[in-house]
């Protein structure tokens, strides 16, 4: 009981309460934070393993979306338009695309930033790809691919803008 009595002298309640309080806000900032882990999503860097157009990576994280797409092959000549919804930030996504379009052959003719969307050009023998990403309520991906020299690509209006 002594002991108890020494201790409880030593710490006061003015000292003791911001003491514990202190402890108490490093121990929730280490676990809020992940111990000095990395909060950036990963996901966007590995590319899906069975991808739609396989010639075109797309982040392993993003989701189809049917409703707003459509392909179509006549002989040797595809058309594409793929919408692909995930929650990746755009500039991820981008470098995703910068280093990824390259392994599957692509060259990347241009890119450009407008209105909200980073847009890529990429060719491939007698094919472009035009690739679009917009940060909106999560991340929209647009994916169109047809003959060089086909029709330009089509307003992102329809892919819910």
């Amino acid at each position: 009981m002594r002991t108890f009595q020494r201790i409880a002298r030593l710490i006061r309640p003015a000292i003791g309460l911001p003491v514990l309080s202190a402890l108490a806000l490093i121990g929730l900032l280490v676990v809020v934070l992940g111990c000095g882990q990395s909060r950036e999503p990963a996901a966007a860097s590995a590319p899906a393993l069975a991808p739609r157009i396989p010639d075109v990576p797309v982040p392993a994280t993003f989701k189809f979306d049917a409703n707003e797409s459509t392909d179509r092959q006549t002989g040797d000549l595809r058309f594409v338009r793929h919408l692909y919804r995930g929650r990746e930030p755009m500039r991820q996504v981008a470098e995703f695309y910068r280093r990824e379009m390259a392994g599957a052959g692509w060259k990347k003719v241009e890119e450009s930033f407008s209105r909200g969307w980073r847009r890529f050009q990429f060719e491939k023998a007698d094919e472009a790809c035009y690739i679009s990403v917009r940060d909106d309520w999560g991340t929209k991906l647009l994916i169109q691919v047809f003959p060089k020299g086909g029709r330009p690509p089509e307003s992102e209006r329809g892919s819910g803008e």
